[in-house]
């Protein structure tokens, strides 16, 4: 019994906990690009969502390579570290070259003292976006990283409304920049307490999927790959879609009522496996229920 319970809390915590491919915190590479105020980008979350600081990611983290991938909606603090292709001050006493370049160094970092911000992912870098976020899983099952060496690659929407025209210190723009990066809670994000900034965009309907707060920081049921909801047997993913975005723009009203059903579905499946856990619970504390 205890076996059969072990079990199915395993499948239960690996439904709800699935989370994006990729160490949680670590090092990456951060680019930036032109992202329209009031955006529906690769993800589908609401447009009011590029009022707040957003990103896009490389294809390999992002976890799909067209529409929706499990890496959608979730928020990460990216703080700036160094710029790679500029070479910083040497050090002292040394009789290296000078360069133009900004460092921050280790103990900056880890204080918090150096240029951060928290993102939301809401867009898909391309793996033929040029040389940072081409990082790809080769056949052998191991990553190619991008230019730098890097798994993950942030392209951060900039310049942006939510974002000041100062973030990047130096008096012209380096292009690319060594980062540090640690997944947050969403409740951290700038557009948390906009509730028309959070959800997916109503129109976009089932090529959408944009939680509010995915592992691995928060407790929302995360995205599948778009590829992997394809065909009968498709993965179903879960119903982020904002209703206040209703209306704005034409839908398809018989993909919408397809997508609320195999949402009810989901929903229903999840509730009878959440009934068969508590009985199961139960009967371990109170003995067989037959006797």
């Amino acid at each position: 019994m205890w076996a059969l319970f072990s079990l199915l809390l395993l499948v239960w915590t690996r439904a709800a906990l699935a989370a994006v491919d990729f160490t949680a915190s670590g090092y990456a590479s951060l680019t930036h690009y032109d992202l329209p105020l009031d955006y529906v980008a690769s993800c589908g979350c609401v447009g009011r969502s590029t009022f707040y600081p957003t990103a896009a990611l490389n294809r390999y983290a992002y976890g799909s390579n067209t529409s929706f991938g499990p890496a959608c909606g979730t928020c990460f603090e990216v703080r700036l570290v160094s710029t790679p292709l500029a070479a910083p001050p040497p050090p002292p006493d040394s009789n290296g070259p000078y360069g133009d370049g900004i460092y921050f160094n280790a103990s900056q970092v880890s204080s918090g003292s150096t240029p951060s911000l928290v993102v939301k992912v809401i867009d898909l870098c391309p793996g033929a976006g040029g040389p940072w976020c081409n990082s790809t899983r080769l056949d052998n099952g191991t990553v190619a990283g991008n230019r730098l060496g890097f798994d993950v690659h942030f392209d951060l929407a900039w310049p942006s409304k939510g974002i000041s025209k100062n973030f990047f210190p130096g008096d012209h723009d380096y292009g690319v920049w060594n980062v540090s990066y640690a997944a947050v809670s969403c409740q951290k994000w700038a557009g948390w307490n906009d509730r028309a900034a959070l959800g997916s965009d109503w129109a976009q309907e089932s090529s959408a999927c944009c939680p509010n707060n995915p592992p691995p920081s928060g407790a929302d049921a995360s995205c599948p790959a778009y590829y992997d909801t394809l065909g009968a047997n498709g993965a179903v993913p879960p119903n982020t879609s904002n209703v206040l975005s209703k209306g704005l723009r034409s839908s398809n009203a018989a993909a919408a009522t397809l997508s609320l059903r195999r949402d009810a579905a989901a929903d229903i499946a999840v509730l009878l496996l959440s009934v068969l856990i508590t009985v199961i619970a139960l009967s371990l504390a109170t003995g067989p229920l037959l006797s």
